[in-house]
């Protein structure tokens, strides 16, 4: 009889701690498919930039070193967020004759200097339009700015 008494109590327990584990479970499993969402799922809007950025904010914050699980979740946040971002943002194409322009004001190089590519008249013609650039001087102008071909491209 004790020994069916010992098990009920055994029994009784093991209910109480599973019913304990299920609703952390249950909690968990929720929690996770939210993570997942948030990780897997395209952003569509702006709001849901800041949801997903704080969201990362709160995940880089509960790290305990750079090896921790929830880095990996904020780095695919991270990820939707960048993709949201070089397919939304579009910033507006500049003429080639303006990045000419920053290129030799940012570099404080003068026509002179740009010799090797064309002729300082030559260099006045396209930074004033009255001349497009030819594919040689695309190609120079990059390579003497260290920057893409693509802008110095229309």
């Amino acid at each position: 009889m004790h020994k069916k008494n010992l098990h009920q109590i055994q029994v009784t327990h093991l209910k109480e701690l599973f019913k304990q584990m299920s609703i952390v479970l249950d909690d968990f499993a929720q929690d996770f498919v939210t993570l997942l969402h948030f990780t897997q799922s395209p952003i569509e809007t702006e709001d849901e930039v800041l949801e997903r950025a704080k969201i990362m904010d709160e995940l880089m914050d509960m790290a305990k070193s750079e090896n921790d699980i929830v880095i990996l979740f904020a780095n695919a946040i991270s990820d939707r967020i960048e993709t949201f971002e070089n397919e939304q943002l579009h910033l507006p194409r500049m003429k080639p004759s303006n990045v000419l322009a920053q290129m030799m004001q940012l570099h404080h190089v003068e026509q002179k200097d740009l010799f090797d590519i064309a002729p300082p008249n030559v260099i006045s013609e396209l930074l004033n339009e009255k001349r497009a650039m030819t594919v040689e001087q695309i190609k120079n102008f990059s390579k003497f700015f260290k920057v893409p071909v693509t802008m110095f491209i229309d």
